[in-house]
């Protein structure tokens, strides 16, 4: 075989290897960095509800009437995120009733306010616990998009402590600091790990496919 011809063989096999592997590398890292982050706030979402819930809970355990929490709940609950540990991680939450009505909130102009029930709140009186990164582009979330652009935003049930059924819904918000700092590290260590193993794979396709041209000729 001409070397010239075998050369540019060789030499096309690797690019289209180099591809192929580029694109793998892409793809992979990229699921891998979403896995990361998904990881983390539904990690972040879970602990904090833990601590929503045994904050909360004992204070709108008894509802009045007409599902508002009485005064002494409310100046509790008003001093829930003022100069605690809690208060550091949380910036704003509100309390839902299953028909989509705020019977608390840290800004007042929200209470008694009526929004439609979305699909996360309604799995959080279903029982389940649902974090997720929000734009603020909800209806509910005018006050708090003049702050910031996004926040981690997490639905918790909240459970009667004799009964264990569900009373109300927490939603409470957290900034993104911790969040792009944590995954930020993670998501580059997962990026070496993958742009060295995909270094690793070229390399040994190259020596193949040099000992099969060898081979060839």
């Amino acid at each position: 075989m001409n070397p010239f011809v075998r050369f540019g063989l060789v030499r096309l096999l690797l690019a289209q290897g180099g591809v192929i592997l580029l694109a793998g590398m892409l793809i992979i890292g990229t699921w891998v960095s979403k896995e990361l982050e998904r990881g983390h706030i539904d990690h972040v979402g879970f602990l904090t509800s833990l601590y929503m819930e045994s904050f909360v809970s004992p204070h709108v355990a008894s509802l009045s009437d007409n599902g508002q929490p009485g005064e002494i709940n409310r100046t509790a609950l008003d001093g829930l995120l003022s100069g605690t540990p809690l208060g550091r991680q949380v910036v704003a939450f509100k309390l839902w009733a299953p028909d989509g009505r705020i019977l608390y909130s840290t800004n007042p102009a929200l209470t008694g306010r009526k929004f439609e029930v979305r699909p996360a709140l309604a799995s959080a009186f279903a029982g389940k616990v649902h974090s997720e990164i929000t734009d603020l582009s909800d209806p509910d979330n005018e006050f708090e998009r003049v702050r910031w652009s996004r926040l981690i935003e997490t639905y918790a049930p909240l459970r009667a402590r004799d009964t264990g059924t569900i009373i109300a819904v927490s939603e409470f918000y957290q900034t993104t600091d911790d969040l792009d700092q944590e995954v930020g590290a993670a998501r580059l260590r997962s990026w070496l790990m993958v742009s060295a193993a995909t270094l690793a794979i070229f390399l040994l396709l190259a020596a193949l496919v040099k000992r099969a041209s060898n081979t060839i000729s």
